[in-house]
């Protein structure tokens, strides 16, 4: 890093000198490639925005190559996201343009920009927001990004939105497009709305660049400052430190069935990215205000450049979104993790129960396992669970573990390589009874029949002279029955609807001695 910032530096300090320290460049999208960077940058063009994302489902898809190329050109990069509030929340789109784009939201990189602009199709944004409500989306998308990033964006827009938007938003930076063709020339004072400055003007969309196929018709820009300023926006030769890695570690019992919106992981320590619109756990990195349960790595390479490919159906088992782990096109022998750090310590059995999907007959080399870290993910010498290949309609999983510790993390990890991609959901962690066992054959209770349909009877032998206290618990620990066991044969009628595990724990009447527990198996 500091090479590579060493480098832009000097050739910024040495480069502008002859150009009186006007500082020019270009923004671009798919339309305008393809692109010979070291041509544009030859020619004076020596930063670029690029564009990375619409709403919450669409990647440029020559955004990766733009970057990379631009990066190794020399060029000082950025990334965009063209804004689409009329059909997404300002936090959802933030989160997906940081999933994208967020390895290129740091030191000697551009800040990234919102592009606020009216939709090429459809009503205007002024005819569907009011000024206000408009200032307070593009607010959760600035707010959401430096949250999660440590980096404040700046707004692209015109005259006419920057007099639209409130005037809180005027301590954020502001690219203006004004093409007059002049790069010397200010905008007016009325044409930046509240804003008393500008850091950017967009002067041209008809500029002659070298290297971009959509020349004579292609977007310049230029800086509004010097090569000090220039500096000081693209950051520090030395990186800044990585934002507080938190962990946090989940209480029994848990649950989820992935609907939320994630943050972007600030633990991880590979690349990450948001797996497009089915992995949506919002409890994660440095999400503001949010629990740190989850932690992941990806999958490394260009893993999401088709996030269509290999998509299972449905998309969930329960709710509309699930953890998808993209299979296609990862590399063979490529890993993708999902930790969840969960407090274990409460003794007990602890049931692991998810919905899982892979629909693929034996990929090699292919693995999915669930495993157990008991020291805080330092190692995962356990494995609880490992699942076939194929198993192609949602199916619920299920494993037991009776580890005690305050610093658990059970992690689900898939191994490519594979063409479908493998979804769980409807996740749920439950810690039954302590010691939870089947009655023993010298047991004074016999719990019959087992499985039943919610009638049951419970039988006492002949030394249980007392009556005896019953409670049942659904698979998530609540009480869901509570009664009295009177000596010789008792019926119970459990009133409840669902099918599914439950457990059973008698006591004597004041509670304080446990003299029976197990399992009952709902089925109607």
């Amino acid at each position: 890093m500091k090479k590579q910032l060493l480098a832009i530096l000097t050739f910024l300090i040495c480069g502008f000198a002859a150009k009186a320290q006007t500082i020019l460049g270009v923004d671009v999208y798919h339309g305008d490639d393809p692109i010979t960077w070291s041509s544009a940058k030859n020619a004076g063009y020596v930063f670029a925005w690029c564009k990375a994302s619409q709403g919450t489902a669409y990647t440029d898809p020559q955004f990766s190559t733009n970057m990379s190329s631009g990066v190794t050109a020399g060029e000082v990069m950025g990334a965009y996201d063209f804004a689409d509030p009329e059909n997404n929340t300002g936090s959802a789109e933030a989160n997906y343009f940081i999933s994208v784009a967020g390895s290129y939201i740091k030191a000697g990189f551009l800040p990234p920009v919102l592009d606020l602009e009216d939709p090429s199709s459809g009503p205007s944004l002024s005819s569907s927001f009011t000024g206000a409500q408009l200032t307070a989306w593009v607010q959760l998308w600035f707010t959401t990004v430096q949250n999660a990033t440590g980096v404040a964006p700046m707004i692209y827009t015109d005259g006419n939105y920057a007099n639209y938007l409130s005037s809180s938003l005027n301590k954020y930076g502001l690219w203006i497009a004004d093409p007059d063709g002049s790069t010397t020339v200010a905008p007016g004072p009325t044409y930046l709305g509240s804003w008393t400055t500008w850091e950017f003007k967009q002067y041209s969309w008809t500029a002659n660049v070298p290297g971009l196929a959509s020349s004579p018709n292609s977007d310049a820009d230029v800086f509004n400052g010097d090569t000090a300023a220039f500096h000081k926006l693209i950051g520090p030769s030395t990186p800044p430190p990585p934002p507080v890695c938190n962990t946090i570690y989940a209480p029994l019992p848990y649950t989820t069935s992935f609907e939320n919106t994630w943050a972007y992981d600030s633990c991880a320590q590979v690349d990450q990215r948001l797996p497009d619109l089915y992995w949506k756990s919002s409890i994660g990195g440095t999400s503001p205000g949010g629990n740190d349960y989850w932690h992941r790595d990806d999958y490394t390479g260009g893993d999401w450049s088709a996030p269509t490919s290999g998509a299972y159906s449905p998309t969930a088992s329960k709710g509309t979104y699930s953890a998808r782990f993209h299979n296609s096109p990862a590399v063979a022998a490529s890993t993708g993790t999902l930790d969840l750090y969960i407090d274990l310590s409460p003794a007990g059995t602890k049931t692991i129960s998810f919905d899982y999907i892979h629909n693929e007959t034996s990929p090699s080399p292919f693995a999915f396992d669930v495993m157990l870290s008991t020291d805080g993910g330092k190692t995962f010498p356990t494995t609880l669970l490992s699942i076939p290949a194929l198993v192609d309609t949602w199916t619920t999983q299920s494993v037991t573990t009776t580890a005690t510790s305050a610093t658990g993390v059970i992690r689900f990890i898939a191994t490519d390589k594979g063409n479908a991609d493998v979804g769980i959901d409807n996740l749920s962690i439950t810690n039954g009874p302590s010691g939870i066992n089947e009655p023993s054959d010298i047991s004074d209770f016999i719990v019959y029949p087992n499985p039943n349909n919610g009638t049951f009877n419970v039988f006492t032998k002949r030394n249980v002279t007392e009556r005896s206290q019953l409670e049942i618990f659904n698979a998530l620990g609540q009480q869901v029955y509570s009664g009295i066991i009177s000596p010789g044969n008792t019926q119970v009628n459990m009133n409840v609807t669902a099918n599914g595990l439950y457990f059973y724990r008698i006591t004597n009447m004041s509670g304080d001695k446990l003299l029976n527990e197990g399992k009952l198996v709902l089925q109607r």
